[in-house]
C-alpha cells in the first residue's frame, strides 16, 4: 500500500483513486521503445473509471526526462510501424490503414485541409499526401526538431511548434494519433484541438486499447489508459459529439468527434456509429493484468533454459520483456524487412528463416493475437518452437 498523499483523478479531478500496490515493482519502458525503471503509481478512479498513472511531480520529472531525449520509431530509422492486413496477409503502413479505413468511413472530398497533432515523423502526413494529394496539411509538435521534415513532406504547407493555443487556423480534419494518453489533462487538451476544426470538421482521435492490451501498462508515459468507454466520456467531456467508434487498427481505439452545434450551411449533423461495447476494466481487473505481466519474466526464464531464445517484433512489449530478461534474450524476430538484420537493444532482429530450429520464440502479445500468430507460422512452415502467454486475466478481451 501506498504511503505517498492520495492521487486525484487528472481526467475529472475526482479523489480517491484506488491504486494498484504491486505495479510499483513492476519494469516499464517508453513508447519510443527504451527501457525504463520500476517506478510510478498506477489506479482507477471510482468516478469516471479511468485506469491511469498518477500525475504528480515524481512523473512530471520522469516526463521531463523522457521527451528530452525522445525518439519516436528510432530502431526503425523514423518509419512507421508496420501492420498486418488481415485481408490479404500483407505488411502495411500503421498510419496509412488507419487513414484509408477513416476516409472509406468519412467519405471527404478529394480537396480539404487536415492538421495532425504530436506529428511526430510525419507517417500519417506521408499517407495524407498519398491518399489525398489535393489536401492542405500541417504538422504540430511540442518543438522544432522534425520542422525541415515535416515541411519535406508533399503538401504540408505549416509546421507547428509550441501550445496549440498559439496556432491560427482552421482545418477540416484534425488529428491525434497515440497522444491523448500522454496528456495530463485529456479534456482541455481535445476542447484545444476542437477549436481549431472548421465548420463541419472532424477530430480523429487514436489511441490504444487497454482492454485489448494490457502491456500498455508498462509504457511509463502513458498517463491515460483509455477503454471505449473511458475514451468516450473524456471526449465527450470536453463539448465534443461522438460520430464514430471503431478498432481500425488491431489492439486501438479510433474515435471520430464534431462540434455540436451546427451553423448555417453545415454539412448534416451525423448519427453516432460503431460499438463501444467490451469488458469492463475495473480495479480488480488490473490487478489481474499486473500479476499477469509480472508472470511473463518467470515464463521467460523458464523458456530459456531449453536454449536460444528470441522475442517477436521490436515495438513496447519486446522492449519490455527483453529488458527484464536481460541476457536470457538472444535475439528478436521481425516480420518487417525494414528490421530485418538490424540490431535492437544489443541484439540481432533476425527474419523467420534464420531462426535456428533449436531456439524457441515467445510471442509478448495478448494471447488471443498471439494464438493467431502461431498459427500463421505454422503454416508457413517455421521450424522452431512457438510459444505464447497465458490467457489474458477474466473480464479482458
Amino acid at each position: 500500500m501506498t504511503t505517498d498523499s492520495p492521487l486525484c483523478c487528472h481526467v475529472c479531478a475526482a479523489a480517491g483513486i484506488a491504486e494498484v500496490g504491486s505495479f510499483a515493482s513492476l519494469a516499464r519502458t517508453t513508447s519510443d521503445c527504451r527501457p525504463w525503471p520500476s517506478g510510478g503509481r498506477l489506479g482507477v478512479c471510482p468516478a469516471c473509471g479511468t485506469v491511469q498513472t498518477g500525475v504528480d511531480a515524481a512523473w512530471r520529472t520522469e516526463m521531463a526526462e523522457i521527451y528530452g531525449s525522445y525518439a519516436m520509431f528510432h530502431q526503425r530509422g523514423g518509419a512507421d510501424h508496420a501492420i498486418r492486413d488481415s485481408q490479404n496477409n500483407t505488411l502495411r503502413s500503421r498510419s496509412g490503414t488507419l487513414l484509408q479505413r477513416f476516409i472509406a468511413w468519412a467519405q471527404p472530398p478529394d480537396w480539404g485541409s487536415l492538421l495532425d497533432i504530436g506529428c511526430g515523423t510525419g507517417p500519417l502526413l506521408q499517407s495524407a499526401a498519398h491518399l489525398r494529394p489535393g489536401w492542405t496539411l500541417a504538422g504540430a509538435e511540442q518543438d522544432d526538431r522534425v520542422r525541415d521534415r515535416i515541411l519535406g513532406i508533399p503538401g504540408v504547407a505549416l509546421f507547428h511548434a509550441g501550445p496549440l493555443s498559439a496556432l491560427d487556423a482552421r482545418f477540416d480534419v484534425v488529428s491525434m494519433v497515440h497522444v491523448l494518453e500522454h496528456v495530463a489533462d485529456p479534456a482541455g487538451f481535445l476542447r484545444q484541438a476542437a477549436s481549431l476544426l472548421a465548420p463541419g470538421g472532424r477530430l480523429l482521435v487514436q489511441v490504444p486499447s487497454l482492454a485489448e492490451n494490457p502491456f500498455d501498462l508498462t509504457i511509463a508515459d502513458h498517463c491515460s489508459h483509455f477503454t471505449a468507454d473511458t475514451l468516450t466520456r473524456v471526449v465527450r467531456s470536453a463539448g465534443l459529439k461522438i460520430l464514430h467508434v471503431d478498432r481500425w487498427i488491431p489492439k486501438e481505439l479510433s474515435v471520430v468527434a464534431g462540434l455540436p452545434e451546427r451553423a448555417a450551411g453545415d454539412p448534416p449533423a451525423m448519427p453516432e456509429t460503431g460499438s463501444t461495447a467490451e469488458p469492463t476494466v475495473d480495479l480488480a481487473t488490473v490487478e489481474r493484468m499486473v500479476a499477469w505481466l509480472h508472470a511473463m519474466g518467470e515464463t521467460v526464464e523458464h523458456l530459456a533454459a531449453a536454449g536460444p531464445l528470441g522475442l517477436l517484433g521490436t515495438s513496447v512489449a519486446a522492449t519490455w520483456l527483453a529488458s527484464q530478461a536481460e541476457d536470457r534474450v538472444s535475439f528478436f524476430m521481425d516480420e518487417d524487412p525494414v528490421m530485418q538484420g538490424t540490431r535492437f537493444l544489443g541484439r540481432p532482429v533476425l527474419a523467420m528463416e534464420r531462426v535456428p530450429s533449436s531456439a524457441t520464440l515467445f510471442c509478448p502479445m495478448p494471447s488471443a493475437q498471439a494464438h493467431a500468430i502461431r498459427e500463421r507460422l505454422v503454416r508457413m512452415k517455421a521450424a522452431f518452437r512457438i510459444e505464447i502467454p497465458p490467457p489474458l486475466p477474466r473480464s479482458v478481451l
